[in-house]
């Protein structure tokens, strides 16, 4: 197998050095970076190996901020050509780069061993940076680019090479304020004259500027991993004051309802006494009679009381059942005054005080001694 393997990449590097360079995929535009996966190598695992190469490519294009290099391009290939040893070390790892036209793309090499496992590693060269390596051990069964365990390899892989998606920068202004940035509810930090830059994934996130005294302001950015940072420009609207509750005008009003409410009482109470008068003071009723006949009596309910007579001991009734309405005329009517008086109080006093004015005011003022008029000059 491997005579046949190497007469094969020798005649691929003699196509390779012969034929003009194929170009990596054009950028899908400034939103992502591109990064050129080269098929995995391997001697003992074709199978895996493809597999393997074409999941990491569907992770690369599935990742925001990254884009997928154009060309297929095979490592045995490559370092055949370039006359590199293996694994390529750094310079010559360098020369692919050149020869492939790309300033990052990952390469492997994987074995397939006798316990049906494959074990190798995978490389992410970027240029100015040199690489970074992360080992793959995993069962040999896993042949098919979309199978879920090798998805979530190439997937896990990608990631710890990258990093996750490039980054990119944000510069946020907000006017003067001191307040604290956030992306996707996440602290960024803070303003500094209402300004400042920071680097977050790139991608769409939600920015979020908090500061004390104003309503939150948000807006949506994409964030792009080259060129200068994204400006976004947030306006802070003055947070409404939430108004107290105004205790006072509740009382006010609260006792001019019971103040109310004792009037309505005592009010009863008096209907029931007129109602009482009107039943005997009329000609025909007991109390006018009483007094006809006791027309020297200075207090006809004291009289009533020590007359046994059937007369006397009606009126002695009468006075009886008034003396209970008068008394809660005369408890309920200084109380509803005095409740409406305080609740007319606190309803006049409850409202919010206004700035005092300035310069010269003139109050006139009239009563019984005499008209004068003051000048007052508050300052």
């Amino acid at each position: 197998m491997r005579a046949p393997r190497r007469v094969f990449a020798w005649a691929a590097s003699a196509a390779l050095l012969g034929a003009p360079a194929v170009a990596r995929a054009a950028e899908p535009g400034p939103d992502a970076l591109p990064i050129t996966v080269i098929t995995v190598q391997t001697d003992t695992g074709d199978d895996q190996a493809e597999a393997l190469t074409k999941a990491l490519r569907n992770a690369v294009r599935a990742m925001p901020g990254w884009s997928l290099g154009e060309g297929d391009f095979s490592l045995e290939v490559i370092t055949l050509s370039l006359k590199c040893s293996e694994p390529p070390d750094a310079a010559c790892q360098s020369r692919i780069a050149d020869q492939i036209k790309s300033d990052r793309y990952i390469w492997g090499m994987v074995q397939k061993k006798k316990d049906n496992t494959i074990k190798g590693e995978v490389s992410l060269w970027v240029r100015g940076k040199g690489a970074v390596k992360v080992p793959l051990d995993y069962t040999a069964n896993l042949t098919e680019a979309n199978d879920d365990a090798l998805k979530k390899i190439a997937t896990d892989t990608v990631t710890q090479l990258t990093g996750g998606p490039p980054k990119g920068g944000v510069k946020i202004k907000a006017g003067t304020a001191q307040g604290q940035c956030f992306a996707d509810g996440k602290p960024l930090g803070a303003l500094k004259n209402g300004e400042a830059t920071f680097m977050i994934p790139s991608g769409t996130h939600k920015i979020t500027v908090r500061a004390q005294g104003y309503a939150d302001a948000e807006t949506l950015v994409v964030i792009k991993p080259t060129g200068s940072a994204t400006e976004v420009s947030l306006t802070l609207v003055p947070a409404e004051a939430k108004s107290a509750t105004n205790w006072k005008r509740i009382g006010g009003f609260g006792l001019v309802g019971v103040g109310v409410g004792l009037g309505v009482v005592g009010l009863v109470q008096s209907l029931k006494v007129n109602s009482l008068e009107a039943d005997h003071n009329v000609e025909t009723g007991d109390m006018y009679l009483y007094r006809k006949l006791h027309p020297k009596s200075g207090n006809v309910c004291e009289d009533a009381k020590s007359d046994d007579s059937d007369l006397g001991k009606k009126v002695n009734g009468y006075c009886n059942d008034a003396s209970g309405p008068q008394l809660l005329q005369a408890v309920f009517y200084p109380l509803a005054a005095v409740a409406v008086g305080a609740g007319a109080f606190l309803i006049a006093t409850s409202g919010s005080k206004k700035p005092a004015k300035t310069g010269l005011t003139w109050v006139p003022q009239a009563g019984p001694g005499g008209a004068k008029l003051d000048v007052i000059y508050a300052w």
